[in-house]
């Protein structure tokens, strides 16, 4: 089993071998591979994905394999020779309203959005998009965050970042207490960067978006939950705090049940899938099925994160050595 770490630092010449490779036919994963893409901005630099390098990825995936929808993921013909992938989209970034989707939608193709709630409103943002603006746009040498100066020079910001990070999800209870340190102890990101930089990454699909793309039937719709924390680190009370009031936002905008949810940093437990399960959830979606007590409940999921065609490919076809 290799890594999604390992995965990622396979040189593009490598995967354009790999993903050709005549017995790599022998490999093709009997189920469907579920690919797990994140933000479409507009523009990215150097490999990450972007609009063009995504429409360019959908052209590639339509040729070379067969794009299924969360409804047909249950079929599964007996022929090897074609391998079926479920494309999946986390955090319900606006960008997949306004990026994603109108290219989806041009080439047919459906796809599984899983939508957190809190960076609807207009001026919030989750916490990990914090800290990446942060850490990309602070223009001052650093910080003070309580009593502690936070070195955010070019030598140090990296490792500044990390060490904030577990602050932060060590603070209880979580995660309010993490974001009520970002919004009133923590510099604003107003003070450095302007909104519309921000929202081109950060900001959430909102209500209207949600109900707007709800009317096409090549789009389905799953739980992120409200704030997007590590549920395992939440008490009982919060976790189902979370996930019910995210899922009904989403039932409410869509006008759809809401049946499937993707754990937030691939973080849960056996406690997490008996409460979605109670909730009236029936697929839960990680990276990896790290416990193994349900496979409805742990389908794992292939990141996918840079332009590299044949990455992609490498990544499609050996999906079943790459989890």
């Amino acid at each position: 089993m290799i890594s999604p770490k390992t995965s990622e630092r396979l040189t593009d010449w490598t995967a354009a071998i790999g993903w050709r490779l005549s017995f790599a036919t022998f490999l093709t994963p009997r189920d469907p591979v579920v690919l797990m893409y994140h933000g479409v901005p507009r523009h990215a630099e150097g490999t990450w994905l972007d609009a063009a390098s995504f429409e360019d990825q959908i052209r590639f995936l339509k040729r070379n394999f067969e794009i299924i929808s969360p409804l047909d993921k249950e079929i599964r013909t007996n022929s090897r020779k074609r391998v079926q992938a479920l494309l999946t989209f986390d955090d319900g970034f606006r960008n997949n309203a306004e990026v994603a989707a109108p290219i989806l939608l041009r080439h047919g193709v459906p796809a599984l959005f899983f939508v957190s709630s809190r960076h609807a409103r207009a001026g919030s943002y989750l916490w990990f998009t914090y800290l990446r603006v942060l850490a990309e746009h602070f223009e001052g040498t650093g910080f003070m965050f309580r009593d502690e100066f936070m070195d955010m020079s070019h030598t140090a910001r990296e490792r500044t970042i990390s060490r904030l990070t577990r602050i932060l999800l060590d603070l209880k209870p979580h995660p309010q207490a993490m974001y009520d340190a970002i919004e009133t102890e923590l510099p604003p990101l107003s003070d450095f960067v302007s909104p519309s930089a921000i929202n081109e990454r950060g900001a959430g699909i909102t209500a209207d978006q949600l109900s707007g793309l709800s009317g096409h039937e090549l789009f389905h719709f799953g739980a992120h939950t409200v704030d997007h924390p590590l549920l395992t680190r939440c008490d009982k009370a919060e976790a189902l705090r979370q996930i019910l009031e995210n899922k009904d936002w989403i039932e409410r905008a869509t006008k759809r049940p809401c049946e499937a949810i993707a754990y937030p940093m691939q973080d849960y437990d056996g406690r997490i899938i008996e409460l979605c399960k109670h909730l009236g959830f029936r697929h839960g979606y990680s990276v990896t099925s790290t416990l193994n007590l349900d496979p409805a409940f742990e389908i794992p999921r292939v990141g996918v994160y840079r332009k590299s065609l044949d990455r992609l490919g490498l990544k499609v076809r050996w999906a079943s050595i790459l989890h």
